[in-house]
């Protein structure tokens, strides 16, 4: 994308999006430049006067506001004028106030539908779209970027408002003397020419401040969520520096681009300032009168500075252009993932699910997953084990719909996973991952947050069935507590059994417990366990294992390695094999439990 069609194309997403926004700002615009130029004309009046108070022979406008007067029994003063070019001038600054308003109100609106938009688009992205890409660079889009897309839109609408500003104000000079005016302007586009050389400048340091501040805040988010492996390691003072630098270069680029941005209008001013005495020079040897001198001085001292400030927002617009860029670049590799809905909608589990002949590869790796076949029947416990990598989580992410199989088909009663709404069934399937994640709100509010509808008693059934009911009443603010960022302020078992309760308040279809117990005590896991043997009397249950005890129900089992299906079959017809897989797995389990025991 070119710095011209990057401009062509913000441009028009803004104009199309908010039409009724920059009609409205268009008008207040005329409106403002009428008075403007009303201001600019209400000069020469008061320097007639100020010059003969007789007004023996008065310039061509002070006649005409004469003409007007007499009818009005007005009589010409000093006060009268100088109240008219005082009230001009109020009105007029009145109207900027307003012009003001309505461009940062442009500026924000648009701001909001972005961020919205953006969102849209990547939440229907897969999830292959958020694990693919750069971390740092999707927070910075979201978080600086889309501010620095909305002041590139301000700067639009204020380069509009100073062109109307512009017109005005040199429409003015052009009618009462165009010899000096035209001077001026073209002394003043002369000099300027070389600060219009400076955008392709100002667009390189912007496309090195948005990949620096990429990578800034990358280090910064990653600094955050790692803070308990860096206390844990003591490596404070490295994660500091390593912050620091990349901060430093982000810093290095970013003086340079506001530098140059203010720097453009500053040292247009004299330029400006000259072009306007240059002007004057000339309308004193033309021998033009002094009254419309003077506001030919007074409108060219305003419009030239005016003249600058367009050329600094023009660099500045190029500074901004690789952000607009970089969204544009984020929303179509998010709709390039975008997920493929069907058209039937998910009411209730039927007969269940299977991956038939699925193979999958994560971009950059061997296969995850070969030629897998497995089936998850409906009011039956599923259970799924092995080493870590063996491609277990993989499989979630297939039965969820979050990754597409490169080969072979999920299918949800039969039908192809893409013919469903995939939300209609997510919103049926209760799902506990290995980390839990909670919201920092309170118990309550993460409960809900699965299924609004909730009742009080629903609560605390679903915390009773977690095993979370006696540790939620012991705190300060039982259900209330606010339970910190991720849940930080609960231990890592009270966050699982939260989760878990989660999932169940909603009732699901399908429960998905992804290593669910791992973090819980032996007594917790227990009583937990007793409930999901209960509810797995009425509820579809897939769980990932490491700990085999927590399968001891399981109606069958799939024992996978390196992405293959190697063993397959009940919990008991598997134990029993000798030479099993499964049945090594225990053994080692149960010797590394009576070790524990004996140390």
């Amino acid at each position: 994308m070119t710095r011209r069609s990057s401009i062509v194309a913000i441009f028009r997403e803004f104009m199309t999006s908010y039409p009724r926004h920059f009609v409205v700002l268009f008008l207040i615009l005329v409106v403002e430049g009428i008075v403007a130029a009303a201001a600019v004309l209400a000069m020469v009046p008061l320097a007639d006067f100020l010059l003969d108070p007789t007004l023996a022979a008065p310039s061509r406008l002070t006649q005409v506001l004469l003409g007007v007067m007499g009818p009005l029994n007005i009589h010409p003063s000093f006060w009268f004028f100088g109240l008219l070019f005082v009230l001009s001038n109020l009105i007029m600054g009145l109207l900027s106030v307003v012009a003001r308003y309505f461009i940062l109100h442009i500026k924000y609106a648009v701001v909001r539908g972005l961020y919205g938009g953006a969102l849209t688009t990547f939440l229907k992205a897969r999830w292959e779209f958020f694990s693919g890409t750069d971390q740092g660079r999707l927070l910075n889009t979201l978080n600086k970027e889309l501010q620095n897309i909305g002041d590139t839109l301000g700067h639009m609408a204020t380069q509009l408002a100073r062109v109307v500003q512009l017109c005005i104000y040199f429409s003015v000079p052009l009618w009462l003397n165009a010899t000096m005016t035209l001077t001026a302007l073209g002394i003043a586009l002369l000099l300027g020419l070389p600060f219009f050389l400076l955008q392709k400048v100002g667009y390189r340091l912007g496309q090195q401040n948005t990949e620096t501040a990429n990578v800034m805040m990358g280090a910064i988010t990653e600094i955050l969520s790692a803070a308990r492996l860096i206390l844990g390691f003591g490596r404070q003072a490295q994660s500091r520096k390593r912050f620091l630098q990349v901060f430093d270069q982000h810093v290095h680029v970013t003086l340079r681009s506001q530098t140059l941005e203010t720097g453009v209008g500053l040292l247009y001013q004299p330029i400006g300032i000259l072009s306007a005495i240059v002007a004057l020079g000339v309308a004193l040897h033309l021998g033009s009168p002094i009254a419309e001198m003077a506001a030919l001085l007074w409108s060219l001292l305003r419009a030239l500075p005016i003249l600058g400030q367009l050329m600094s927002s023009s660099v500045s617009i190029n500074t901004f252009l690789p952000s607009y860029e970089q969204l544009v670049s984020l929303r179509e590799q998010a709709k390039s993932l975008e997920e493929v809905e069907g058209d039937r909608l998910f009411t209730r589990l039927k007969s269940g699910l299977e991956l038939k002949n699925v193979t999958f590869i994560y971009p950059g790796r061997q296969k995850t997953l070969q030629d897998v076949n497995l089936t998850i029947r409906k009011g039956k416990m599923t259970a799924l084990v092995g080493e870590s990598g063996s491609g277990k989580s993989t499989i979630t992410d297939l039965v969820l719909g979050l990754q597409i199989p490169k080969q072979g088909e999920v299918l949800l009663d039969g039908i192809p996973f893409s013919e469903w709404k995939q939300n209609s069934f997510r919103e049926r399937v209760g799902y506990v991952p290995q980390e839990p994640l909670l919201f920092h709100t309170s118990i309550r509010d993460n409960l809900l947050w699965s299924y609004p509808e909730g009742s009080e008693d629903d609560l605390w059934k679903a915390c009773r069935m977690a095993n979370a009911e006696t540790f939620v009443k012991e705190l300060p603010q039982g259900i209330d507590t606010i339970v910190g960022d991720r849940g930080a302020r609960l231990s890592g078992g009270q966050r699982q059994r939260i989760a878990l309760a989660r999932a169940l308040l909603l009732k699901p279809e399908l429960l998905i417990l992804d290593e669910a117990t791992s973090a819980l005590d032996s007594e917790s896991e227990r009583l937990i366990q007793e409930s999901i043997d209960a509810l797995a009397k009425n509820t579809t249950v897939l769980i990932i294992a490491h700990r085999l005890s927590t399968i001891a129900k399981a109606d069958y089992v799939y024992v996978l390695r390196e992405g293959h299906v190697i063993e397959e079959g009940s919990y008991v017809d598997l134990r029993q094999k000798t030479i099993g897989i499964f049945s090594q797995m225990i053994q080692v389990q149960q010797n590394i439990v009576i070790e524990e025991v004996l140390t």
